[in-house]
């Protein structure tokens, strides 16, 4: 569906830091979100951040563990997840404790998409972040997540494999250095979409990192969306928005031009 152009959407941008390698996986212990006016590239959007307590209150959803059972039913532990550590240090700054529960952050983030009128969520991975906030309502208080009626959703993650890795890009990227090239490629020596390497190539930032915390990347993505909406409004708002597709990670190494992958890309199964 395509939404009428008008000088004003607003946009919610949305992360999730979850819990993972374990039974207890995709549940939320980090999450911040982001809404202003895409159209306005000096928006100065409205941020939240909340580090949830029922989470980050029990340490066994960080621990890593294998598939395999042991005798006694149990998962066999071989590690902890680092992130953890970092993230009781956040919550308590100063000897304050920072944290919130579950119900205040969704109460919150409710109350913000209504009262600003939020007409698109976006995220990149959209589908992991809604798969997350979904299991954390599940287990925490068996509530239904929902998004306020009438907001649409976009993938940046989508977006950006498909229309930013194009011809452009690959005559950019092919004549670099192997030392250069490793910052864009994966371990396997693909092309990385990962929104950090996006951003090292949109801003000529070449040795970026992402934070991997809720609330900075929801900053970086933020600046990603808005520049994609001064490239491509039309096509988003025809293409994008609800119609969220999957990314062929072959596609984004193998087919070069933004007009062949859009053809393919209407071919895959909507993601969310």
């Amino acid at each position: 569906m395509s939404l009428e152009k008008k000088n004003k959407l607003v946009v919610c941008v949305v992360d999730t830091e979850t819990t993972m390698k374990n039974e207890h996986s995709y549940l939320v212990y980090d999450f911040a979100y982001a809404i202003g006016n895409v159209y306005d590239s000096y928006c100065e959007p409205k941020e939240r951040n909340f580090l949830i307590n029922d989470v980050l209150d029990r340490p066994e959803y960080f621990l890593y563990s294998t598939k395999k059972i042991l005798d006694e039913g149990e998962r066999m532990v071989y590690s902890y997840d680092e992130r953890y550590g970092k993230a009781l240090r956040r919550r308590t700054r100063n000897g304050v404790a920072n944290g919130v529960d579950w119900d205040f952050a969704m109460k919150m983030f409710w109350e913000d998409c209504s009262t600003t009128g939020v007409d698109v969520i976006v995220a990149y991975n959209l589908a992991f972040d809604l798969r997350a906030l979904r299991n954390t309502c599940d287990q925490i208080n068996d509530k239904r997540f929902r998004l306020p009626n009438g907001v649409q959703k976009l993938c940046l993650q989508d977006l950006c494999a498909t229309k930013v890795i194009n011809n452009d890009f690959h005559n950019w990227f092919n004549p670099l250095d192997e030392k250069l090239k490793n910052q864009f490629t994966t371990d396997n020596d693909n092309i990385s979409y990962s929104a950090e390497c996006i951003f090292r190539y949109w801003f000529d930032n070449y040795y970026y990192n992402e934070q991997h915390t809720a609330l900075r990347d929801v900053r970086m993505e933020w600046k990603l969306i808005v520049k994609c909406f001064e490239r491509w409004d039309k096509d988003i708002r025809k293409k994008f928005i609800d119609n969220v597709r999957s990314v062929s990670w072959s596609d984004v190494n193998k087919i070069k031009s933004a007009t062949q992958k859009m053809k393919l890309r209407e071919k895959r199964k909507l993601a969310c």
